[in-house]
């Protein structure tokens, strides 16, 4: 990976300085995470305007996440939408660093382990554990239904927590098939429920209209989303942005995973009584019968 690649992003700073925002600053913070990173790279006039801030606002909202100027923000934001649309294509041409192994695959093996090391320890040191907290108790805690919902390559993500979480509690649906049948699953679902939804560049159309679909029937929408935000950020309660960039041809899911298995041995935690009881239940019905 580049230098430039672990520099944190405009949405990893906002975060760890969101307790130092003052309310118009938190108007700002709000509204470029939820329009990332198109909000952030509007005029500061057109900016402040929209987030009914001013100008000056603005330009001390930036010094505060750590630029020089409103210009070294959008810089990077501009470098961010750029990095957020490049295919595999693009990137199997990117130069690749070397290390002293004399075999091929151990090349590879070191780059990976890095770069899969590297994401993991950066994006766990950027979420916020109080919100982290407030999606497990949401989970735990939810009357309705809990859906899952993955696109092309995170719907394994999907699967996974699906499996963990139907043993967990009950009602857990996984929306799945074509995305034409996908409106069974919207039909039903309501204020009572949640969707947990995942979503990483380059994002899903019918995987955001899903969630905005949701959002109007006030689901409230847990985003697991890659470091340059997945425009459904816009519309979810919580947002765990993590790394996914390798340096190679293809993106890593490693991140993804961690921050899904934290969340999950959280929910777990949040009912221990209740979720022993019905592993144990579970286990028993999969027991042979005796004779």
């Amino acid at each position: 990976m580049t230098q430039q690649d672990t520099k944190p992003t405009v949405a990893e700073q906002i975060t760890q300085k969101a307790d130092t925002l003052t309310a118009s600053e938190r108007k700002l913070a709000h509204a470029l995470l939820g329009n990332y990173p198109m909000a952030g790279l509007e005029t500061v006039a057109t900016f402040a305007d929209r987030c009914g801030v001013s100008a000056p606002t603005v330009l001390r909202f930036a010094s505060k996440i750590g630029f020089d100027s409103y210009p070294d923000m959008q810089a990077r934001l501009r470098g961010e939408l750029e990095a957020r649309l490049q295919s595999p294509l693009t990137r199997s041409s990117l130069p690749r660093s070397r290390n002293r192994s004399s075999h091929p695959m151990g090349e590879l093996l070191h780059e990976i382990a890095e770069a899969a090391t590297n994401n993991i320890r950066t994006s766990l040191a950027n979420i916020n554990p109080a919100e982290l907290q407030s999606a497990i108790e949401l989970i735990g805690d939810c009357k309705g239904s809990v859906y899952l919902l993955g696109g092309r390559f995170t719907s394994a993500l999907a699967v996974y927590a699906y499996e963990h979480l139907r043993t967990m509690r009950s009602h857990v649906r996984r929306v799945s098939g074509q995305s034409a049948k996908w409106a069974e699953d919207l039909l039903d679902i309501g204020k009572r429920d949640v969707l947990v939804i995942f979503d990483v560049r380059r994002y899903q159309s019918d995987v955001i209209a899903f969630a905005e679909a949701a959002s109007k029937q006030d689901a409230k929408i847990i985003l697991f989303t890659d470091q340059w935000l997945s425009p459904i950020a816009q519309f979810a309660r919580h947002v765990f942005p993590v790394r996914i960039e390798t340096g190679t041809t293809w993106d890593s899911s490693a991140a993804s995973m961690v921050m899904l298995e934290a969340l999950l041995e959280g929910v777990g935690q949040h009912n221990p009584d209740q979720v022993r009881a019905r592993i144990k239940h579970l286990e028993a019905l999969r027991r042979p019968s005796q004779p």
